[in-house]
């Protein structure tokens, strides 16, 4: 699914404090579809199809990609990792920029973010599972602000270092 041979852009995430300041890895648009043509393949084996990549809304897979980087008046919208990992998997999964497997790109791709960021969640596939069904499951009365507030959160009370030895 990721390659480390794979080119990676690099910022470095001036809000954060000193001790926190890190580079951090972006998922641009062929690691979005490496992760799709994985899921789609594994599923495929399972005896659940999932259509093309081709089938996705492109274009929202551009804006999916720049979200954690944006900025507003020079200031980071998300500075935190966990907030920027929040938006990831709040806009796959309530956007619907596939025609199926928005839950499971979601979780996925949330893994993904952490895992080349060197952070993972320790949690239950259960878990997780029922994270994303919930937020599918939010309707538009729900507040914005108060989802994603509640998303960072519990990413960041998930959120552990992964041990990298050399």
């Amino acid at each position: 699914m990721y390659s480390s041979n794979t080119p990676r852009r690099l910022k470095i995430s001036h809000n954060m404090t000193e001790t926190e300041k890190s580079l951090v890895r972006y998922l641009e648009f062929e690691d979005i579809q490496a992760i799709y043509e994985e899921l789609q393949h594994k599923f495929e084996n399972e005896g659940e199809p999932i259509p093309p990549f081709s089938t996705a809304h492109h274009k929202d897979i551009d804006a999916l990609v720049k979200i954690p980087q944006s900025e507003y008046f020079g200031k980071e919208q998300y500075p935190a990792l966990e907030s920027k990992a929040a938006i990831l998997f709040y806009t796959i999964n309530k956007k619907h920029i596939f025609l199926n497997a928005n839950k499971r790109m979601s979780i996925a791709t949330l893994l993904v973010f952490l895992f080349i960021n060197h952070k993972r969640l320790s949690i239950s596939e259960d878990a997780l599972t029922d994270k994303a069904i919930w937020l599918a499951e939010t309707t538009h009365s729900h507040d914005f602000d108060e989802i994603k507030l509640g998303l960072e959160e519990w990413i960041a009370g998930n959120m552990r270092e992964i041990e990298i030895s050399i």
